[in-house]
């Protein structure tokens, strides 16, 4: 009886290990999980994917040590920074095809070790607009303010997803500062009090409204009732079948003279609880050589308008003189890469709870800089004696 009990709790902690990869992403993109049925018929491989929320997301690799049956994840490459709960594998240099675009591993290190296989690059964000209602290119944030009183009443003038702080990144740049600094984190600093102070001084304007999040930007675009979004490269594909010839993209605008920055990232390829190791290890292995060869990667242009990281298929694009590829290179130019770090996780948190304070009139600026870096130099620090 005892030798069926065991038997029951193998099946249960690998229930699919001969042919399915069990697979949970992120990425918002409409197309993506037809990607991924394609990329399972071309390779033969049964891949049982999920698309979770990034916050839920986090919490299921937090709990991976607890037997999670998920072979494989596909994330930003910030998330490596949870590796301490989600024991991801350490990805062999072999596994890393000769054409991927080198500069985009830097990205997927933690502590010199490499977690992550990038798939897609760029992933910043752009100002996108709608030539219905805005007839020349965007140069300065105050280019866009005094559009404001031309549009229908019922227009938006522009939107983005307010209370994520992924959106906050690029106003706090222009005001020269960043989360993490030499490794450390710097949120106590006067050009974080500056961008929080001018970011909630345009939803006091009536600017942008807080309260229209990701799913209620992306619709109001989408619907010709916002002039503006400021989204990810990842959004363009979709607004080209729903405005056509109306749609306008360009890298964000200056403020007050000064580039924005958004975060440059890559969407990664990585295993937790060492399932690379597994029993599955051979269908992982196959899996992540097919996602980073040349059918693939053209599919990701193809169908969703993201940058491949296949440096030869970049190559081919580019030979097409491609005008919406330039433009999104072109705006990589003014970004910066994202860490993936334990520290970055705990920023962004933090981050988070520092902007609604302040927004909400609980904390000053000055208030909420000395609590948010209060709450992340005793988060740090709880980290690092577990």
């Amino acid at each position: 009886m005892w030798r069926v009990f065991g038997l029951v709790v193998l099946l249960a902690m690998f229930p699919c290990y001969a042919t399915t990869i069990k697979l949970a992403y992120t990425m918002k993109h409409d197309n993506f999980n037809q990607l991924l049925s394609e990329l399972a018929e071309q390779t033969e491989l049964t891949v049982d994917s999920v698309l979770v929320d990034q916050k839920a997301l986090k919490v299921r690799l937090v709990q991976a040590n607890s037997a999670t049956t998920t072979d494989a994840v596909i994330f930003p490459a910030d998330h490596l920074g949870l590796n301490k709960y989600a024991n991801f594998s350490v990805i062999p240099e072999s596994l890393i095809a000769e054409t991927t675009d080198k500069r985009t591993l830097d990205t997927t290190r933690v502590n010199g070790q490499l977690l992550g296989i990038p798939i897609i690059q760029g992933n910043h964000l752009l100002l996108f607009y709608n030539t219905r209602y805005v007839k020349k290119k965007i140069n300065d944030w105050q280019d866009i303010i005094k559009l404001k009183p031309m549009l229908p009443e019922q227009v938006k003038l522009i939107t983005w997803s307010f209370m994520e702080m992924y959106w906050f990144i690029p106003f706090l740049s222009a005001f020269e500062g960043d989360l993490i600094v030499d490794d450390k984190v710097q949120l106590n600093t006067s050009a974080m009090q500056l961008a929080l102070r001018y970011v909630w001084d345009l939803n006091q304007q009536g600017i942008v409204d807080r309260e229209c999040d990701y799913s209620c930007s992306h619709a109001a675009f989408q619907n010709q009732q916002a002039a503006f979004i400021i989204n990810g490269a990842w959004a363009l594909n979709t607004y080209k079948e729903a405005l056509g010839e109306q749609l306008a993209v360009q890298p964000l605008p200056k403020l007050n003279g000064h580039f924005m920055q958004p975060y440059y990232s890559t969407f990664v390829l990585a295993f937790p609880n060492n399932s690379l190791q597994g029993p599955n290890k051979d269908n992982l292995i196959k899996f992540a050589k097919a996602v980073q060869h040349a059918p693939f990667q053209h599919l990701i242009w193809q169908k969703l308008h993201d940058i491949p990281v296949n440096t030869q298929v970049l190559t081919q694009l580019l030979e097409q003189n491609n005008d919406t590829l330039l433009t999104l290179l072109a705006a990589l130019q003014h970004t910066k890469p994202m860490p993936s770090s334990a520290a970055m996780i705990i920023a962004w948190e933090v981050l988070t709870k520092g902007f609604s304070r302040y927004g909400s009139g609980a904390l000053t600026a000055e208030q909420a800089g000395l609590f948010m870096q209060g709450l992340a130099e005793r988060s740090i620090a709880n980290e690092e004696v577990q």
